[in-house]
């Protein structure tokens, strides 16, 4: 479904635009971390992991930037429409316990991806805030290092 639904599509900086990630290479790296970071995960956190981002393939993929400037409304106006999309399309909800797991491992992956892509890209766009929060998260999980 998500096949070609491209990441980082409207960002400035051209090497990540151009970077060649989709969201399908995406959820499986979230995959990879949740199951990597986190012991016991359920069988049905790794189907919403798999698939959290497969709504993009009938909204677009809205950047978070962009999100982030929006009215307290509005984001829940676009969350609700994301569930009833997802709802639609038969996608596996996340057990709330792991949902903040999967959005670490969601945003943890992007930094990442930047990092390794676009490293100049780090020092604007909200990146500096983002691996605060992220090490905030990851030393509230008990992870320690996650390579940042």
């Amino acid at each position: 479904m998500t096949h070609d639904v491209n990441r980082w599509h409207s960002n400035p900086h051209s090497r990540l635009r151009n970077s060649g990630d989709t969201v399908l290479r995406h959820q499986f790296r979230v995959v990879e971390l949740l199951t990597s970071l986190f012991h016991s995960v359920p069988q049905a956190a790794i189907d919403y992991a798999a698939t959290h981002d497969d709504h993009e393939s009938v909204m677009g993929d809205m950047p978070s930037p962009e999100k982030a400037q929006w009215s307290a409304e509005l984001r829940r106006l676009y969350e609700a429409r994301e569930a009833e999309v997802r709802a639609q399309m038969g996608l596996p909800h996340c057990p709330p316990h792991w949902a903040a797991q999967v959005a670490f491992c969601d945003r943890l992956d992007a930094y990442r991806w930047v990092a390794k892509h676009c490293p100049e890209a780090l020092h604007d766009g909200g990146f500096s805030e983002l691996r605060e929060d992220l090490l905030r998260q990851a030393e509230g999980f008990g992870l320690g290092e996650v390579g940042l």
